[in-house]
Parts: structure tokens; sequence; C-alpha cells
């Protein structure tokens, strides 16, 4: 009997993470969001969030993380997540940035950020 001899599967196309966003919590939130994170950059070690009273920020596809602050990624990575929905419009204005500090939001930041660290890990 004749066997036909099977070519393996392709391996999936592994793309280039270029956002700095670490591996498990960009493929956290993507998989929690259903959102793509590859239009996202990171900056870290950025003066940008000391002029805003914060640790970090995040405005539009820019986390700006303040020297030491790289631990808040997860947490920004959300609020881009939350900005990306149309779900975050100014509160207030500081340092004539306009700001979001509705503490729904930063607690919603807080509880997926860590969600998406977590599923990532299982992810990469």
């Amino acid at each position: 009997m004749y066997q036909e001899e099977q070519e393996p599967a392709p391996m999936p196309v592994q793309r280039k993470n270029n956002t700095g966003l670490p591996d498990h919590i960009k493929a956290g939130v993507e998989h929690l969001s259903g959102m793509s994170m590859d239009h996202v950059r990171v900056s870290y070690n950025s003066p940008r969030p000391a002029q805003l009273n914060a640790h970090a920020y995040a405005q539009g596809n820019r986390i700006l993380m303040a020297p030491g602050q790289a631990h808040h990624v997860a947490h920004e990575a959300w609020h881009v997540v939350q900005q990306a929905q149309g779900r975050v419009a100014p509160t207030t204005q500081f340092a004539g940035q306009a700001i979001n500090d509705s503490p729904a939001l930063e607690r919603e930041a807080d509880v997926m950020g860590a969600k998406a660290a977590s599923v990532g890990r299982g992810l990469v």
C-alpha cells in the first residue's frame, strides 16, 4: 500500500515585538482586549511623567515611564486599550495637559493589567 509523505504543517509566523512592551504583557493585553498592540511604543526612563506628577502615563499609542517605574507598564498598556475603545475623556487639566483621573478606569487598569501579565505568561 502506497502512503504519501505529508509535509509538516507550517509554523505560525512570529512577529517581532518592537513595542517596548514585554512579550508576555503584549500577548496578555492582546488576548484579553482582542486588539493588536503592535502600534504601541513604550519610552522608559522618560522625564515627562514627572511633569504631570505621575510615575507613568499613556497617551494614544505612547506609554511614557519615569525612571524605575517599569513595573507599571501592564497598567498603562490597559489604558491604551481604554483609550482605543473611546472610553477615556479628559476630566481635568494639569500643567496644561488634559488628563483623565477616573478612579473606575484606574481600578480597571490595575485589575486588567495584572490579569494580562498573568495570562500572557502562559501565551509566550
